[in-house]
C-alpha cells in the first residue's frame, strides 16, 4: 500500500472513531438510550430522507430514539467505517447504497472490507433505472443504440451525476453487456446531468426513473429500455433490457442497513423483523415515493446474498468482463 493511501486510510478511521464517540450509547437494543442511524452522506439528499422516514417509527418498533447521524465524506466511506468500528450491539446501524460493494474501485486505501467489516441486515428500498437519449440521437430503441454506438466508439457521451453513482454504474453497465465503447462525462449531481443531457451535451443516460421521468412524458427525453426484468408502473410502455434483447443489462439502485461485523442473530433478527414492519407502514412509502423509490424487503440472509451477487458482478464490470 502506497503511503498516501496509508495516511488516507488513517484519516478517515480517525474521523470514524470521532463519530462513534460522538452521541450517547443505549446499554441494551431498545432499551434506555438511543441508537444511531448513520447516513455517509449530506442531509436532504434521497439516503437522509429515506433515513428520516424510517427512523422514528423504527425507534417506535425497537423501543428506543432512533438519532439520524450525516457524516459525509469520501464517497460514503468515512460514515461506513464509523459503523464498522462500533460496538456490534445493534446500538449504531448504517443505511448506506450500492456504493458499498463498488467505491473500493474507485477509492485506494479503503477502511473497510464491505464483505467481512458488516453485519447485513436487510434491504430497504429499490429503484428502477432506465436507459434514455436525447432525442437527437438517431435511435428509436435499445438496439439501434447500441448498433449506433458501435459505428461511433468513443464517440457517444453517457453523463452521470458523478464517479460511483448509480448512474455512471448504468452506463459501464452498459458498455459492458453491449461491448460499446462510450465516453463517461460526470456531473456535479443528478440535476446538471439530466440538464446536460436535454441540452445535447452528452447523449446517453443510465440512471434513476424518478430523475428523468418528467423530460420523458414531456417529450424532451427519449426512453429506450428499463433497467429490470419486469416493466415499470412509472413508465409502462417502455420496453424492458430483457425484451430489448439484452437481459444482463439489469440495474437498479438499492439502499440497505448494515450494523458493524459480529452482531448476534437474536439482535439482527430483531432490527430486521421492525425493519419489514415498518416498510410496510403507508406513511413511509409515501415518503418513499416522493424520492422515487419502492421499498424493499429481504431477511438478513437475502440481503447478505444480494451483497456478495452485486459485488461480484461489479467487479467483473470494472475488470472488463461482461457479465
Amino acid at each position: 500500500m502506497r503511503e498516501t493511501d496509508i495516511h488516507r486510510r488513517d484519516l478517515i478511521l480517525a474521523l470514524a472513531a470521532a463519530i462513534v464517540g460522538s452521541a450517547p450509547r443505549a446499554a441494551e437494543l431498545g432499551k434506555s438510550g438511543t441508537i444511531k442511524l448513520v447516513v455517509p452522506f449530506a442531509p436532504a439528499g434521497a439516503t437522509d430522507i429515506i433515513a428520516r422516514a424510517i427512523a422514528p417509527r423504527l425507534g417506535e418498533k425497537l423501543g428506543a430514539q432512533i438519532v439520524v447521524i450525516n457524516a459525509a465524506g469520501a464517497s460514503g466511506t468515512i460514515g461506513a467505517a464509523s459503523v464498522a468500528n462500533a460496538e456490534p450491539d445493534g446500538n449504531t446501524l448504517l443505511l448506506y447504497h450500492i456504493a458499498m460493494v463498488t467505491t473500493h474501485h474507485f477509492q485506494k486505501g479503503m477502511p473497510f472490507d464491505p464483505l467481512n467489516s458488516f453485519t447485513p441486515i436487510g434491504l430497504v428500498a429499490q429503484a428502477s433505472n432506465v436507459v434514455t437519449v436525447n432525442p437527437a440521437l438517431p435511435a428509436r430503441n435499445l438496439r439501434e443504440l447500441v448498433d449506433y454506438a458501435k459505428a461511433n466508439p468513443g464517440k457517444v457521451n453517457f453523463g452521470s451525476s458523478g464517479v460511483g453513482s448509480s448512474d455512471h454504474l448504468g452506463g459501464e453497465l452498459l458498455q459492458s453487456v453491449t461491448r460499446t465503447q462510450l465516453t463517461h462525462v460526470p456531473y456535479k449531481g443528478g440535476g446538471p446531468a439530466i440538464a446536460g443531457l436535454v441540452g445535447g451535451e452528452t447523449e446517453v443516460n443510465a440512471g434513476s426513473i424518478a430523475q428523468v421521468v418528467a423530460m420523458v412524458k414531456a417529450g424532451r427525453l427519449r426512453a429506450l429500455a428499463v433497467m429490470q426484468s419486469s416493466r415499470s408502473a412509472t413508465l409502462p410502455d417502455i420496453p424492458t433490457t430483457g425484451e430489448a434483447g439484452f437481459p444482463a443489462l439489469d440495474h437498479r439502485t438499492w439502499l440497505g442497513v448494515w450494523g458493524p461485523a459480529k452482531m448476534t442473530p437474536d439482535v439482527v433478527n430483531r432490527i430486521n423483523g421492525a425493519l419489514r414492519d415498518v416498510l410496510a407502514m403507508d406513511d413511509v412509502r409515501q415518503a418513499f415515493e416522493k424520492v422515487g423509490v419502492d421499498p424493499a424487503v429481504s431477511s438478513p440472509q437475502e440481503f447478505d446474498s444480494y451483497i456478495r451477487t452485486q459485488h461480484g458482478l461489479w467487479n467483473k464490470v470494472f475488470a472488463g468482463k461482461a457479465p
